[in-house]
């Protein structure tokens, strides 16, 4: 009993000493999970950084407070992950600067090569409006495609210069790349280029604001680059976070509304306001001017004032004219002088080199003099007296060469492998000969198809030759090498013919109407030779690009064809939504290559099939796949005007077109360059039609078995 009572005394006393105990413990846990929540309150702050003037997507309002669409995105990212979201605007190098030095954990941008190299993508969830200003009164553009032979103001900037290799590769433009969107609008209003295609978030408030004037939009729902937030590299715990976050947005209709209430409605309507102040100042100088008017009538009378209005009128359009011919006559000079490739002109009757542009001079390692104005007899040490009289020989019973080889040496006595295209046209009243000199050394020692078909037509030539040492050979080689040996040349020597016979036509024609004071007629004349300076240029730009293709080294890599073809077909259609069009996408497997180029194949397809099927009440595509053996073909139908397949042998050659410029318009350069990007990827083009069905067309970039 006693040693119960003992016992119980023990454990009696041993409560106090157990409620300090506890009392410590808990303590102890109640500091631990203070500097967790501390630790996990600093954690959950996230730091976003954006433009200051780039609305709407993001800028400071009157009250200085930001707002727009990635402010708002940002806020409700923030609510989803129960992440506290601080913000900070500033001038875009500065945002980026704070980015790199891990003052900002997120910023908000257009993916690009370089900053891959310091930032971590999301997917894209926005995509800025982009759109064309031009001139008023000026004919505005339907589509993208339309753009071609255009000067065209960009921002010369990483993204921008991505956007134009990726979608607008086929345009040749020249592009006039300027440092911000005023100096593009700018440009515009003063003439140097025909039109700015910009961002609107930069463009619209430049022209509300009043600073440039006289300029309207058009395509203005072009969506050429897609918006996406970045993290630093290497923090892919955020990256994933943030990525959850707004896949639930999206899927629970947050960020559709978004984009709904900030980049779809239309902004203050920049044209109206533009066209407000121009009235205001319309009326100003109208009023002047009626002041002026009632002076001038009440001290000259009004037959003296109109005799004077006249008289001015047509000084002034005299004075257009003559600029318009003398800017013709430079763009010519330009066009001859700057080509790559050598081009002579004799005179037919003397044998005179009348003029040669400095390639010519460069391939022959001569001086300008030394060719200009001496006879053609005088080169007969470059490339042979008895290949001279063939030449001659020729043109006097074909009056033409069609890529005709010839070897040619240099001053230093280096030898140069050429085809030469020749034709004999009337000028005026003298007779003149045009040489076009193509230098294939290079070509020759890097393609071994194009080596053999070069030999091949030189074997065959010189056969001729001794056979009938007195005729030129008049059938063409039909190996195929030789067939892409005479490619280019020939597309140079024939189809550039016919813009530079129209333009020296028609400046004929323009000098003797100034001469008899028609002016009107004049003007007319002037800008059929723009149009053909124009032309030439742009044939000029896309040979050159069709002849780098096979030069560009591939990039492989794995593409989402099916990403790839609605983001191409959404750009293919921009211009033109309310055609009533019904296409369908079925699931196409990933593919592998170069996706700037392949980008450029879906391009040419689907806006032949939207083009070829624009007159048809509903017109109907398809896109979807295919296998073959161990290849996968994509394959693009519809059912358009189609053609006739008894002319497809000249579908894929460089401005050969199945229908006439008054039917459908375009450059005929398309499969030419889809055709060049296929083969360069190993693969494989076909193409099937039938007049009044439709066209299908199949391409394959998996190499032959």
């Amino acid at each position: 009993m006693l040693r119960s009572t003992q016992q119980t005394r023990i454990r009696t006393g041993d409560g106090p000493w157990l409620c300090r105990a506890t009392g410590r413990w808990l303590c102890a846990l109640a500091l631990a999970w203070g500097a967790v929540c501390t630790g996990a309150h600093a954690q959950t702050t996230l730091r976003y950084g954006g433009d200051v003037g780039f609305a709407p997507f993001e800028s400071n309002n009157a009250g200085g407070q930001p707002e727009g669409f990635q402010i708002d995105l940002m806020k409700a990212l923030g609510r989803e992950l129960g992440m506290e979201v601080s913000i900070s605007l500033q001038r875009w190098p500065a945002t980026v600067e704070a980015f790199k030095a891990g003052r900002v954990d997120v910023i908000a941008m257009v993916e690009t090569t370089d900053r891959r190299a310091y930032a971590h993508f999301l997917k894209g969830h926005a995509a800025p409006s982009f759109a064309v200003y031009l001139p008023a009164g000026q004919p505005a553009p339907r589509a993208l495609q339309d753009l071609q032979g255009s000067r065209i103001a960009v921002l010369d900037h990483e993204p921008m210069r991505e956007s134009l290799s990726k979608w607008l590769s086929g345009i040749s433009g020249p592009y006039v790349r300027t440092p911000d969107a005023l100096a593009a609008l700018q440009s515009v209003q003063l003439g140097f280029a025909d039109m700015a295609l910009l961002p609107r978030a930069y463009a619209d408030p430049l022209i509300a604001s009043g600073l440039v004037t006289g300029l309207v939009r058009s395509l203005s729902d072009l969506r050429l680059q897609t918006y996406s937030l970045a993290v630093v590299r290497g923090n892919e715990e955020l990256r994933q976070r943030l990525q959850g976050g707004l896949d639930r947005l999206e899927a629970n209709g947050t960020l559709p509304a978004l984009r709904e209430r900030w980049l779809n409605d239309e902004p203050a309507n920049a044209e109206q306001q533009a066209m407000e102040r121009d009235l205001v100042q319309q009326r100003q100088w109208t009023w002047r001017i009626a002041v002026g008017g009632s002076l001038l009538l009440l001290l000259a009378g009004f037959a003296l004032r109109q005799r004077g209005r006249t008289v001015a009128h047509e000084r002034a359009r005299r004075e257009t004219a003559e600029r318009s011919l003398r800017r013709s006559e430079d763009l010519l000079e330009r066009t001859f002088q700057r080509n790559p490739e050598p081009m002579l002109v004799v005179d037919h009757h003397s044998g005179l080199v009348q003029d040669a542009n400095p390639a010519v001079a460069a391939l022959l390692g001569l001086v300008e003099s030394q060719v200009v104005g001496q006879p053609l007899r005088s080169l007969a040490h470059h490339i042979g007296m008895d290949t001279l009289k063939r030449l001659a020989r020729a043109i006097d019973l074909d009056g033409l060469l069609d890529a005709l080889p010839v070897n040619v040496t240099r001053a230093d006595g280096q030898l140069r492998a050429c085809l030469v295209s020749a034709d004999k046209v009337r000028v005026g009243e003298l007779t003149v000969v045009l040489c076009i000199v193509r230098d294939v050394t290079e070509r020759i020692a890097q393609d071994p198809v194009f080596r053999q078909g070069y030999l091949t037509l030189n074997e065959e030539l010189e056969q001729a030759r001794r056979e009938a040492p007195d005729s030129v050979p008049a059938e063409e080689s039909t190996e195929p090498g030789d067939a892409r040996l005479r490619e280019f040349t020939r597309a140079v020597a024939h189809d550039l013919r016919a813009p530079l016979l129209a333009i020296q036509g028609f400046m004929g024609l323009m000098r003797e109407r100034l001469k008899l004071g028609h002016t009107e007629e004049a003007l007319e004349y002037s800008e059929q030779v723009d149009k053909a300076t124009r032309r030439m240029n742009a044939m000029i730009e896309a040979l050159c690009n069709l002849a780098q293709i096979d030069q560009h080294a591939l990039q492989r890599r794995s593409i989402d064809m099916h990403a790839l073809a609605r983001d191409t077909w959404t750009l293919v259609r921009s211009g033109e939504t309310d055609r009533n069009i019904e296409i369908q996408f079925d699931p196409l497997p990933v593919a592998r290559g170069d996706a700037d180029l392949v980008a450029q194949v879906w391009q040419n397809l689907l806006h032949n099939a939207w083009k070829y099927t624009a007159r048809l009440p509903q017109a109907r595509i398809r896109v979807d796949s295919f296998q073959e053996g161990r290849r996968t073909w994509y394959r693009v139908a519809d059912n358009g005007a189609g053609f006739d397949m008894a002319h497809a042998r000249a579908l894929f050659q460089p401005f050969r077109r199945m229908h006439s410029a008054s039917q459908f318009e375009g450059s005929g350069i398309g499969l030419s360059m889809v055709q060049r990007i296929v083969q360069h990827h190993g693969g494989e083009v076909r193409v099937r039609s039938q007049a009044g069905v439709g066209t299908v067309a199949e391409f394959t970039l998996d190499p032959a078995d």
